[in-house]
């Protein structure tokens, strides 16, 4: 497959209009030109096709949204939040509702060399953006004059960068087929046993009420993997999930289908949900629906799941007035598990920045534990790797509307090392084994793409 779209021809009227237009030399504003267009590719094919070393992907789960980028107009990375709405302020006083893509790390502590390149915070405005969303697609494009250039020089920069961009070779990645040369198991099935009575010790002397421990898969490629060929692969299960892509090199990206939305900010509203509590789909319409009587009915999961809506109620009712519980331990259904949902939604108070939104959520005890101000720290000493963008928010926002997927259900790829990762929430009922199976049916999309189930 191949994408034959071309961006200059769709910006070039404009770009030459302003180029006449050329104004005194000033550093630090931002040239950006929206278009409405038609596209007959899907933005993600669009996305992968295009060979450079940076770009992203996001679709929400509900809704018909999604936001693509490629190239980098500017990056921000930085140690904490103030950071990132400070560097972006400026750009969102000319225009609020610019979306700038990216995340942050689990947690403050330094993450370990393979997420490096991610840092605390990262987030990138695109040199070239493409949103589709209930009202059509628009595509706009964007260059920052950083080097006090004339408007006319800032238009022939974003020109030449769109006409490189349109020069270079699509194609739609092939196939699937990894050569697979090492597989390692961190930690493996004792080591992990060790830690789940560990972990129920603590949680019996009363210092935890729960704790998630995850587990990785790190498979080592003879060459290097391509993130685009996985991306493509996850993305065409059918199933109801958020799809996120942020590679920020060649050959280095953070990826996945998450069920689980952190919060939506929109227009002064914010919408957020507990997922908790988890089952295999069943291989029969009757099984199914067993094992989903079997979650609604199982004390050791409803008290996980409750754990969690009780935090997100909690952390609501701070946030927002006129909370609302939109539906109770409901069933979303997954490709291969199903899981109990609780959904809330909220007036927000004006104070709150989306940063600020996500860094009171995160993370939530289906992620982490409770207590959320101690869980960061126990964690450190259970689990036998740092998380890095595991577990943590992925999203995008402008300066007041935001939408943040939880980045579970994932996996960093690094050069020839593909960590895929999945954890589980460990209640006073927990048993080793039965938490190693169910984080085993939580890594089966990666598994079916790379045809080991």
């Amino acid at each position: 497959m191949k994408s034959d779209f071309l961006f200059y021809p769709l910006f070039r009227e404009e770009i030459d209009r302003l180029s006449r237009n050329s104004g005194r030399k000033e550093a630090g504003y931002l040239l950006r030109i929206e278009n409405r267009t038609e596209l007959s590719d899907p933005i993600l094919d669009i996305i992968l096709s295009c060979q450079i070393p940076e770009k992203f992907y996001y679709s929400a789960r509900d809704d018909l949204f999604e936001l693509g980028g490629l190239g980098s107009a500017l990056n921000i990375e930085a140690a904490g939040e103030d950071e990132i709405l400070n560097g972006f302020s400026w750009l969102w006083d000319a225009d609020e509702t610019i979306p700038v893509f990216g995340g942050f790390s689990f947690d403050e502590e330094p993450s370990s060399p393979e997420w490096e390149p991610f840092g605390r915070f990262r987030f990138t405005l695109p040199l070239v953006e493409i949103r589709r969303s209930p009202e059509g697609v628009r595509i706009s494009v964007n260059c920052v004059n950083k080097k006090e250039m004339s408007r006319a020089q800032v238009c022939r920069e974003l020109a030449d960068a769109l006409q490189s961009l349109d020069a270079l070779t699509r194609n739609f990645p092939k196939e699937f087929q990894p050569a697979i040369a090492d597989r390692q198991l961190i930690p493996d099935k004792p080591q992990w046993n060790r830690m789940i009575k560990k972990a129920l010790r603590t949680i019996r002397e009363g210092e935890l009420k729960k704790i998630v421990l995850a587990r990785k898969k790190v498979i080592t490629h003879r060459d290097l993997w391509n993130p685009a060929q996985i991306i493509a692969s996850l993305s065409r299960i059918q199933e109801n999930s958020f799809t996120f892509f942020y590679q920020v090199d060649d050959g280095i990206a953070f990826l996945g289908r998450s069920p689980e939305r952190l919060f939506r900010m929109q227009n002064g509203q914010i919408l957020t949900e507990a997922i908790a509590g988890t089952r295999p789909r069943g291989k029969t319409p009757f099984d199914d629906q067993r094992l989903e009587a079997e979650l609604l009915s199982s004390p050791k999961e409803l008290e996980e799941h409750r754990f969690v809506a009780g935090f997100i109620e909690a952390g609501m009712n701070r946030l927002c007035a006129d909370v609302r519980m939109e539906s109770r331990e409901e069933i979303l259904k997954l490709q291969n598990v199903q899981h109990i949902v609780t959904r809330f939604s909220g007036r927000a108070h004006s104070s709150f920045s989306p940063l600020s939104v996500a860094a009171a959520f995160h993370p939530t005890p289906a992620v982490g534990g409770l207590p959320q101000e101690e869980i960061r720290s126990c964690l450190r000493r259970h689990e036998p790797f740092r998380r890095g963008w595991y577990s943590a928010p992925i999203g995008w926002m402008n300066r007041r509307n935001a939408e943040f997927a939880v980045g579970i259900r994932s996996a960093l790829v690094n050069g020839k090392a593909l960590h895929i990762f999945a954890g589980a929430g460990i209640v006073s009922q927990s048993n080793a084994h039965a938490e190693w199976s169910e984080t085993e049916k939580k890594m089966d999309n990666f598994a079916a793409i790379m045809k080991e189930r």
